[in-house]
């Protein structure tokens, strides 16, 4: 099977593993439960199967929203939602079909910006989201963290692909990498520099299109900060402090 796009890994190699995942893991419940307000009307962006609203209605969370690209995932979330309190629709995030400033509250976790292909439809959809937002609305963000890898032992492969793209004349950038891992085993191809690819954001080039969209920053750390239990309040703060796992921003409009 030739897949093509991160829309194709999501719909068939790793539907399963996303259809029926469960829980909320730290930096996400940390993230929901300090910033959001339980009853804030609030959508998520590439719900998958559901799995972060349903424990946000298990933890009391009132008016909630998800959609996504792949409606197989919308269908699997709904038959999970039996009760129907929680409204899903496929939607694309680069063409929302949601009213202007129509919510309190957005996430968009689970790195969903970092897995579209195209620079200018992740600004389009980061563009989508401010509008959808209200006015001092809040929003949760998330992003593949490129500084993070490049500090692990993944900055061999990183080294080997770099070269690869040299010696093939390729001019894509080194922060497009290809999925190691498809349907839980170990993608091959990515060693022939196969795509899709997704998109792994450095922290300035995060945080600067993110301002640039609108949004004010409130809190900014990656996974490592969040395990210590304390966020930081600008980029400043940041730049001295360890850099582990993905990035996360906390914005108000």
């Amino acid at each position: 099977m030739s897949i093509i796009n991160n829309k194709e890994v999501y719909s068939t190699v790793e539907f399963e593993a996303w259809a029926d995942k469960k829980g909320l893991n730290e930096a996400e419940k940390y993230l929901i439960l300090k910033y959001l307000n339980k009853n804030g009307k609030t959508v998520e962006a590439g719900t998958a199967g559901g799995r972060i609203l349903l424990e946000m209605k298990d933890l009391g969370f009132q008016y909630l929203y998800g959609y996504d690209y792949v409606p197989e995932f919308i269908e699997q979330a709904k038959q999970r939602e039996a009760s129907q309190s929680i409204s899903f629709e496929v939607q694309d995030a680069t063409d929302l079909s949601y009213e202007t400033s129509g919510f309190e509250q957005i996430i968009y976790l689970q790195q969903i910006v970092s897995l579209i292909e195209e620079e200018d439809k992740r600004l389009k959809a980061l563009r989508e989201a401010y509008r959808i937002l209200k006015n001092d609305g809040t929003a949760l963000f998330s992003f593949l963290n490129f500084e993070s890898r490049i500090k692990s032992p993944f900055v061999v492969y990183l080294a080997y692909l770099s070269m690869l793209r040299r010696l093939s004349g390729s001019n894509r950038s080194i922060q497009y990498i290809p999925w190691l891992k498809l349907g839980g085993k170990y993608n091959f191809l990515a060693l022939l520099d196969r795509g899709p690819y997704p998109y792994w954001y450095k922290i300035q080039e995060a945080h600067q299109i993110l301002t640039q969209v609108g949004f004010k920053i409130v809190a900014v750390g990656s996974s490592y900060q969040i395990g210590q239990g304390k966020m930081c309040d600008d980029l400043e703060s940041l730049k001295n402090q360890p850099i582990a796992g993905m990035l996360y921003f906390v914005c108000k409009k």
